[in-house]
């Protein structure tokens, strides 16, 4: 082998041979455009690549060719045209587990629970059908085709079609790392059909509640009521603790949620950022509640509204409560109703009650601005007379007062129930008289 110099001089970049005295490859390297960094930020200033010594004539066409592109202004970053070639084929199965972990909600990881779920969709949907289908190649065509075969299960299919597209946007976009999107356009036309609902959710009656409570085992009928009358999710009511009641205002806390597939943890965060919130107790549960927060619920701010029953330090599973929930609605007649369907039923009794949208989302944890009303001095009137209403539905006040001010409600509605008899009494006798009338001036005419 001709003895080389060490560094070899040209006037479009640099080659090294190492190492020194007995080289046994060649180091290229050149200078990163100037125009490039507004496109590509964070590139080094130099650019290197290593060829063994016997492709040292490669080495040297190479950076000729590096030269060729940057005057064409075609040049791109090595890493770039890597994940070009990486990703032009990559499949659902293999794009999957990298776009889960990925995915996040509001800057959030995902919860346990929806990672399982979006999990069992794509392997039991979304793998079976398009597994093996490279992401470039997917057309509207390819998704009107795959919606179509998906079983008639509104809800599921509406799961299955938001992971799907939602992978497609992800692909379409640049990467975290200002890599190029995986394909180059988002590939539908339009958006999906929304099914329709599975089930026509019927609000519980009154009475049907208060057979379910008296239904449940000592102790967790309260767990039906506050999910009804506070507008709760199942996880919501499981994480309840001590410290989320404010018995002087009369409000309560939703501050986490009850997890089941974290093995790590029991509790976290609420289902949305709007999902944190105060809400009012009716004044005709407050006593409840307090009995149930004297005799049953441990000091401690953080003791359980309703533990487990094995094992105190734990929060109830939701699971279990469901169980009791099942039975319990039997009793009512009502096998159709879930334990969500009590959420439902109080939202829909505030709405009977003329509740504005505002106040329904307020409520129910479904706004979008943040709900911060742990120091508010003043309750809300108009929501504290709506929840009042909605707990007078589910346990009647029977104290003197609370008899008394139903009784001025109910001479009240008398009164105006009278008057609006009366006045369709004379409209009737009104169009009696009239009929008569005509009655009579017919029989004349005949006469």
């Amino acid at each position: 082998m001709n003895k080389r110099k060490a560094r070899l001089r040209r006037s479009f970049g640099a080659v090294k041979y190492l190492p020194a005295g007995k080289p046994t490859r060649v180091v290229v390297s050149y200078p990163v455009p100037v125009d490039a960094y507004s496109k590509w930020p964070g590139l080094p200033k130099r650019i290197s690549r290593s060829f063994p010594i016997e492709r040292e004539s490669e080495a040297l066409a190479y950076l000729d060719q590096v030269k060729r592109e940057i005057d064409a202004d075609a040049w791109e970053p090595p890493k770039v045209r890597e994940n070009r070639a990486r990703t032009r084929g990559i499949t659902f199965d293999e794009y999957f587990p990298t776009w889960l972990d990925q995915r996040r909600y509001r800057g959030r990881r995902l919860r346990p629970g929806t990672l399982y779920k979006m999990r069992g969709d794509y392997d039991h949907h979304i793998s079976p059908v398009l597994g093996s289908t490279p992401l470039n190649r997917v057309t509207q065509q390819t998704v009107d085709r795959f919606d179509a075969g998906l079983p008639d299960q509104p809800a599921m299919r509406r799961n299955v079609m938001k992971i799907l597209t939602a992978m497609l946007h992800t692909a379409s976009e640049p990467g975290m790392d200002g890599s190029e999107p995986i394909i180059p356009r988002y590939p539908l036309l339009h958006g999906t059909v929304k099914p329709k609902r599975e089930r026509e959710i019927i609000p519980a009656t009154p009475g049907q509640i208060r057979l379910i409570v008296a239904s449940m085992p000592e102790g967790y009928g309260l767990a039906v009521e506050l999910a009804c009358a506070v507008e709760l999710r199942i996880g919501e009511v499981c994480a309840l603790q001590r410290g989320d009641i404010n018995v002087r205002l009369k409000r309560l806390h939703v501050a986490r949620t009850r997890v089941t597939m974290d093995g790590a943890s029991t509790i976290g965060d609420p289902k949305t950022a709007s999902s944190d919130r105060w809400e009012p107790i009716p004044d005709t549960l407050m006593p409840l509640v307090e009995a149930h927060l004297r005799e049953r619920v441990a000091a401690a701010a953080d003791a359980w509204l309703f533990p487990a029953v094995r094992d105190v330090s734990r929060p109830l599973n939701p699971t279990t409560l469901r169980s009791w929930f099942s039975k319990a609605r039997g009793k009512a007649g009502r096998e159709d109703l879930r334990f969500h369907d009590l959420r439902h039923t109080g939202l829909t009794w505030l709405a009977f009650e003329g509740a504005t949208l505002r106040e329904l989302m307020d409520a129910g944890g479904h706004s979008s601005a943040e709900v911060a009303m742990l120091y508010q001095h003043s309750v809300d009137d108009r929501r504290r007379q709506l929840a009042n209403r909605v707990g007078e539905r589910l346990r009647e006040d029977d104290s003197r007062d609370g008899l008394e001010r139903r009784i001025r409600e109910l001479d009240e509605r008398i009164r105006e129930l009278t008057v609006e008899r009366t006045r369709l009494a004379a409209l009737l006798r009104e169009i009696q008289g009239e009929e008569s009338g005509r009655f009579r001036e017919g029989n004349r005419r005949e006469d």
